[in-house]
């Protein structure tokens, strides 16, 4: 008797988990226009559903879903949280007073909310820090492994490198004497749980070259800002070297200031603005400008190069035209230039820009990359820059999500909406698909399955 009642004991548990049991989820997202930024297409009628943070299916139907919270979309655009694969805690926090030694204890979690307050309600889940004081690495690394739903997600290089030869270093940079102690370094950033690593255009190629193969050795994704005539771009490509911030440092690879055309070219600098050259941003612009009317096939022969392999870009496009009037949330307008160097800047932004989409139309793969204050609103100018200088709103959306993570080596988490990924998430009002205006539209932010607030 008792082997019979067992047995129909168990036939019963498994007619309940056939027919009875329902999965409760944590949120159901119904009825979402779901961009697939693997390929760039929306997918109309899907279904999201979200456990403990993850995203557990996405399904399409009108099946009912047992959840503790379901939305319904409408027919709303659904995509990944954005991604900024460029930050400096430094530009935010130097907005309140001077930068702090270290952060105090009782401090911590207002320094936290601050970096999340300037990037997380404007969309951005995830960010990489290319550089901050060594000092501040105990709390950010916090951070970075211990994720909340209602700050951003965090990850870090450490402090971008730089050779004892520089001038003192800033604040975001860490000196190496050798290359001995570059190896250390990197050794030292890689035992403290850190896998990225910056290489800064301050460093020697001694130092650059064993950093890299260091790094690269361990698996860790390596960045290079490389500028200024200390290494080449296609010198740091030789070496290994894929991934680039700023599409901005392209022409110092191509136009060498201690040269007679570096010489030329200040020259034609001075007789345009006059002594002391404005600031960067005219000085870099020009670049471009003198390098395309006089030696056309320079820059296009660096971007041919690059495009033979795996290469990364990050933007910082909005920095590159906020002096001139030209971008969305503009804070820093240059006010001493004449209205015909003002125009002349506009020109000279335009033809920046064809470079930065023949990077891209080769191959090479654009991430958001924003380096520069008030992170997510610039966030948010750069997709409208992209827009209005001939990228598609798929191309935006993915520049702005998967290329990142990607990049960043954690496409496996995010980036992308589909099983087993983190759900962050964004709910459109509007749909930049019917206006590309519509970037700026408000939105639903989902971060860690949970509605941000």
């Amino acid at each position: 008797m008792m082997k019979i009642f067992v047995g129909i004991l168990l036939f019963s548990v498994t007619l309940t988990c056939s027919f009875g049991q329902t999965t409760t989820f944590d949120l159901v997202i119904k009825n979402a226009n779901v961009f697939n930024s693997r390929t760039g297409k929306l997918v109309h009628k899907q279904t999201i559903l979200i456990k403990e943070g993850v995203i557990a299916k996405v399904t399409s139907g009108s099946k009912h879903y047992a959840a503790a919270k379901t939305i319904d979309a409408g027919g709303k655009l659904v995509t990944p949280g954005f991604i900024d694969t460029h930050i400096h805690p430094t530009d935010v926090y130097r907005s309140y007073g001077p930068l702090q030694e270290y952060f105090a204890k009782d401090s911590l979690e207002l320094y936290r909310k601050r970096l999340s307050d300037t990037y997380l309600p404007y969309g951005v889940t995830t960010a990489m820090i290319l550089g901050q004081s060594e000092k501040w690495l105990p709390p950010i690394l916090d951070w970075q492994n211990n994720p909340q739903p209602h700050y951003l997600n965090i990850y870090t290089v450490g402090g971008a490198l730089v050779s004892s030869q520089s001038r003192k270093p800033y604040i975001n940079h860490a000196m190496v004497t050798s290359p001995a102690a570059a190896r250390e370094k990197v050794i030292a950033f890689y035992q403290s749980g850190i896998r990225h690593i910056k290489l800064y255009w301050k460093l020697r190629r001694p130092e650059f070259e064993v950093a890299f193969k260091t790094a690269d050795s361990l698996g860790m994704k390596v960045y290079g800002h490389i500028d200024q005539n200390v290494m080449f771009i296609d010198t740091a490509f030789d070496i290994g070297l894929r991934n680039y911030e700023h599409v901005l440092t392209l022409v110092n690879s191509v136009l060498h200031v201690n040269s007679p055309e570096g010489e030329r070219f200040n020259a034609e600098m001075l007789q345009q603005y006059g002594p002391g050259h404005a600031n960067g941003q005219v000085e870099r612009l020009e670049m471009f400008r003198f390098m395309h009317d006089k030696r056309p096939g320079a820059i296009d022969s660096l971007i041919d190069k690059l495009s033979k392999s795996n290469t990364t870009y990050s933007t910082s496009i909005h920095l590159m035209g906020e002096p001139f009037g030209l971008t969305y949330f503009t804070n820093q307008k240059d006010t001493t230039l004449t209205p015909a160097q003002t125009n002349r800047c506009k020109e000279n932004f335009a033809m920046f820009m064809g470079y930065v989409k023949q990077l891209f139309d080769k191959g090479i793969t654009l991430r958001m990359g924003t380096d520069w204050p008030s992170g997510g609103k610039v966030m948010l100018s750069e997709q409208l820059l992209l827009a209005e200088y001939g990228f598609t709103i798929p191309q935006i959306l993915q520049i702005s999500t998967i290329n990142g993570a990607t990049a960043l080596g954690m496409d496996n988490k995010y980036g992308v909406i589909e099983e087993g990924k983190h759900a962050d998430l964004l709910i459109w009002d509007k749909s930049p698909f019917d206006n590309y205006k519509h970037f700026l539209a408000g939105k639903t932010i989902i971060k860690d399955g949970i509605v941000f607030k």
